[in-house]
Parts: C-alpha cells; structure tokens; sequence
C-alpha cells in the first residue's frame, strides 16, 4: 500500500487540471483550510463530488467547498480566479478516488488522510432480518475511510471525524470493482502472464504481479488482496500459498493454481498446500475470469461464517505425516485454544493421520491423505480423508456396549484396532465418519461441552471446493 503525499498529489492536480503549480497549491491550502474552519465551528462539511465530513455530536449546520456561490469567497481568499479554484476542487477529487480505489493512502499534511477500508463479511441474525429463523449474509462493503492528522486532531480536541462519500466518489464506491489481484510467476514479462494481466486489468481488476515470495509476503501484508493467483512454475509457489493460507488475515483469500501441462500426477508426490482451485494448462482466460468471479461470491460468504480454512494433501509417508502434525500443532496454537485443548486437539490429529496412513493407505506411498482445517468463532474442525476402501467403524464402538468393552472383546478375538478411535472420542467433543469409513471429521469446541461420542454416517457440513 503506497502512501500519496499533499505535494505528490498536487503534482498530479497540476497535470491532469492545467493549473499552474503555484495556483495548485494555493487552492488546497485554501481549500483544506475552509475543511478545518468549518469542523472547528461544529458544521458539517459537504464536499463537492466527494463527500460529508463531520465532528461526531456536532450540529453546527453546514458548509460547502468550493462553496455556494460558485467558489467566489474561497477563491478570493486565496488570491486565485473561481474557474482555476473549480477545476482545481474537481481534479483533486478525481486524483484522491483513483489512489484510494487502488488501496493507496492519501496523506493532506495537518489534515487527514483518507483511505479504503473493507467491511467484512457478516452473517445477519434471524431477528435483524424479520423473517423469523431465517440468517442473510451482509456481503463485504467498502468505505472511505478519514483519519484525521495530529494537528486536526488537536484542533478538534480529540474527537474523530466521520465521512460519507457523496457524488462521483458514491457512484465508483458502488460500481468499481476495486478488487486487488495477487498474481505471482516465475517471469512477469512471460507472454501468458501479461496476457493473463491484461484480460483481468480490462475486467477491471487492479492486478499486482510479483515473482518473488518476498514481494507476495508483503502485498498479502499491507493490501487487502482479493483473489490469488499462482502460476507453480515459480520457484517460490509453495511459499506464497503456505503463508496465505496460514495466516488469518489472508487464509479466506481464493486462491487459484496454475498447474504446468502434464505435470499434474508429480505435483503432488511431496507436501502441497492447496490453493481453492488447480487449473491445468492449457486453459482459456475466460474461464479464469469466470472461475474468479464464482471464487469471489464464495469467499465472502465464507468470510460471514470461518476465520480460517487450510487445505493441504501429502503422500503416505513418515516425513510428510510429520510435517503435517507440525502444522497442526501451529494452526491449533492460533486457533483460540487453551493449551491443554491443544495438546488434546494434537493427540486426536495424529492419531486420525496414523490410522488414515496404516489403516487406510496401508502405507502406500502412491497414496494421499487430505487434510482440511476449519475455524470459526466457536469451533475448531478437521477433516483427515485417506483413498483406502474404508471401514465400518460402527464394529468398534456400538451405542450399547461401552468402547473399552468393544475394544476388549475385538482382542480376545485376535482382531486389533479401536484404541485409537477411543482416544479420539476423550480428546475431542465429536468424533463423525463418512458411511464409508475413509474420512473422519473432529471437532473442538472453544467452550467446554458434553462429549458427543461417535455420530455417523456423516454428511460433511464442510466441503472443501
């Protein structure tokens, strides 16, 4: 995210209006100026094509820029004519929304600064709707946002100042897409990545392309990205879609994953990460626009319910199973657990990654095992899928005889197993399997419940897509 300066941006009034500098910098400080006289005497300010600026509690009437009389007053003031005085107002609007609507920051020096700021996603309670049991989704919005400078601050003794876009600013709010693309590639001069640019930039998305994970780490930090989009040829793939989607800032971001043509079957024979789609070259931008557009919609309803969601597939082996309790073990530390639920929550992962790799790939190492994490505000899920046939799970603990018991019995017999789901059921509060048997889902609770035992056949509340 850039940060605009008064001089930066006058520089660009004075381009794009064809008023002389000096004249340029006149206007703002008279401009600027009559912002601060009117929020000190309590008004609210109504800036032309911009917006209603405004002391929280304050109702000292109003007063416009450049003002009723055509700017007349304002521009006396400042020794300038009223034409250069309007243009001026209205290129400095036109620069102002065009850096915000990218993410920069615009800093006016004892002034404010002003920038977009996203809403999150929201689910809407049954009694806000007044449709009774029924929840909507209140979608991301994006606002303006002004912070008001030391010196203003200090003049408005402390309090904040509210803003309300207006005008031509209200209209690119509501209609501009404003959405930042991520797209990270070995080379950003490679003919398909600029072809892939510039179907997405005609779309109008903003697209940021970087080729190191370095430059990704820090878009992903300071800007709200919208979509992601990795070409794996980088050498740098799997860095920029573990750190994505491993952090909460960034883990409901879509990511899109550009698989190089016949390297499908190897790509995943070690560890990956998975971005929300894998596209195959050769494919059509058109379809990754249209994939964009439906990963958008999904996304921010999924931001309405999750704080977090990682998927990640490994082949059946030691060193990959450890890898993928070391990650758990990181997700669970940041999950909002205590640290006795995550030793719990450890035990209960590893064992699901244990029977899946013996049990169920029979450790194979041509075998995955899938794994998803889910975290919202109240709950902690996972789900462990491995390719094996499956097994009927409903053998090792009946409603009617107790698991010690059943486990006991599957002994005496020579038959071994069911320990470990018993474990599972006393570190967890719901143990659930597919009818199959290949995939079980686990679940935490933030807040201490009863146990709910073995539940099945499960239908999965979460599917990865």
């Amino acid at each position: 995210m850039k940060t605009w300066t008064q001089q930066e941006i006058a520089s660009e009034v004075t381009r794009t209006s064809g008023v002389a500098g000096d004249t340029v910098n006149k206007v703002l400080s008279v401009l600027l100026g009559a912002l601060t006289d009117g929020l000190k005497a309590g008004k609210e300010v109504v800036w032309r094509d911009f917006g209603k600026i405004s002391v929280s509690g304050k109702q000292g009437g109003q007063a416009q820029i450049p003002g009723a009389d055509g700017g007349q007053a304002l521009s006396a003031k400042g020794g300038v004519n009223a034409s250069d005085l309007d243009k001026v107002c209205a290129a400095v609007v036109e620069v102002v929304a065009g850096k915000v609507m990218r993410h920069d920051r615009v800093t006016f020096s004892s002034h404010f600064s002003a920038a977009l700021v996203d809403r999150k996603a929201q689910l809407v309670p049954a009694e806000a709707t007044g449709h009774q049991g029924m929840r909507t989704i209140a979608v991301t919005k994006r606002k303006i946002e002004l912070t008001p400078q030391p010196e203003l601050l200090n003049a408005l003794a402390g309090q904040n100042i509210g803003f309300e876009a207006e005008g031509k600013l209200k209209e690119q709010l509501e209609h501009a897409r404003a959405n930042k693309i991520l797209l990270a590639c070995k080379d950003p001069n490679d003919f398909f990545i600029k072809t892939i640019e510039y179907h997405f930039s005609k779309a109008g998305w903003i697209v940021e392309v970087v080729s190191t994970f370095d430059q990704a780490k820090q878009y992903l930090i300071e800007d709200p990205i919208s979509l992601i989009i990795v070409d794996c040829v980088m050498p740098d793939a799997d860095k920029v879609v573990e750190y994505a989607k491993t952090h909460k800032k960034t883990s409901l971001v879509p990511i899109m994953e550009l698989l190089p043509a016949g390297r499908e079957k190897d790509w995943f024979k070690t560890f990956r990460f998975l971005g929300n789609n894998q596209l195959n070259q050769p494919f059509e931008v058109k379809d990754m626009l249209t994939l964009g557009e439906r990963e958008l919609e999904r996304s921010t309803e999924e931001q309405a319910v999750f704080e977090q969601e990682v998927y990640f597939r490994f082949p059946t082996e030691d060193r990959w199973i450890d890898r993928a309790n070391e990650i758990a073990a990181r997700l669970f530390a940041d999950s909002g657990l205590n640290e006795g639920q995550q030793v719990q929550m450890c035990t209960a992962f590893r064992e699901s990654c244990s029977n899946a790799a013996q049990h169920g790939n029979r450790h194979r190492k041509d075998r995955f095992i899938d794994v998803e994490y889910y975290l919202d505000p109240k709950r902690l899920t996972v789900v462990v899928t491995d390719q094996g046939k499956g097994f009927d799970w409903r053998l090792y603990i009946e409603p009617e005889q107790g698991a010690v018991d059943r486990v006991r019995e599957r002994r005496q017999a020579g038959k071994l197993g069911g320990l470990g789901i018993m474990l599972m059921t006393k570190c967890v509060d719901k143990v659930e399997y597919n009818d199959v048997g290949n995939r079980i889902t686990i679940t935490k609770f933030k807040e201490d419940r009863s146990k709910s035992n073995i539940s099945g056949p499960q239908v999965p509340a979460f599917q990865r897509r």
